[in-house]
């Protein structure tokens, strides 16, 4: 997950950097006309009480899954130490029996564990995406009506905002097609 993080906010740098030289180089008559802004997504999430609001959700639901994740560890640790002291007293049908419910619920466990970042992910996006959303149809129309060129958050790197007036992918693409340096 961390990697994956980390790839992502180095693919945001090369991206913020391709469209700074863009803008700058590509339309170096015109830079000075186009109007570029910034607006900090963690400064919203910090001061905007809905944002505070899902925040708070998704943090509380993270520590429930914490707490389950604890719970079905002491779950299996005990059901080992049962194993272990009634191994020698057990018949061998008995003992494979307790073996095979400990199996099973170490399967389970692992696979919940596995499930954690999906789950995760997902209460992130039920709690946290209607409020970016939010903040991107805003930012879409400030910068439709203010002319912006590019609005970027500068907590993520990410753009959030483009004129697709100002978007070279196209042109990038059919020099690329037709081998241009």
């Amino acid at each position: 997950m961390k990697e994956l993080n980390r790839l992502r906010r180095n693919a945001g740098i090369f991206a913020l950097v391709v469209l700074a030289v863009g803008f700058t180089a590509g339309f170096a008559g015109a830079a000075d006309d186009i109007p570029l802004a910034v607006v900090d997504s963690q400064r919203i999430v910090e001061e905007y009480e809905a944002a505070r609001d899902a925040q708070e959700q998704y943090q509380k639901y993270m520590r429930e899954l914490e707490l389950e994740v604890v719970e079905r560890e002491r779950e299996l640790q005990a059901l080992a130490e049962e194993i272990e002291s009634q191994k020698m007293l057990l018949g061998q049908d008995a003992l494979a029996t307790k073996m095979q419910a400990f199996e099973k619920k170490k399967a389970e466990y692992f696979e919940f564990r596995e499930g954690i970042d999906q789950r995760a992910e997902a209460e992130y996006k039920a709690q946290i995406s209607p409020i970016f959303d939010q903040v991107k149809t805003i930012l879409e129309r400030i910068g439709k009506e203010k002319n912006y060129g590019l609005i970027v958050d500068s907590a993520s790197l990410a753009v959030l905002y483009i004129d697709p007036d100002y978007d070279l992918t196209n042109e990038v693409l059919a020099a690329l097609a037709r081998g241009d340096d």
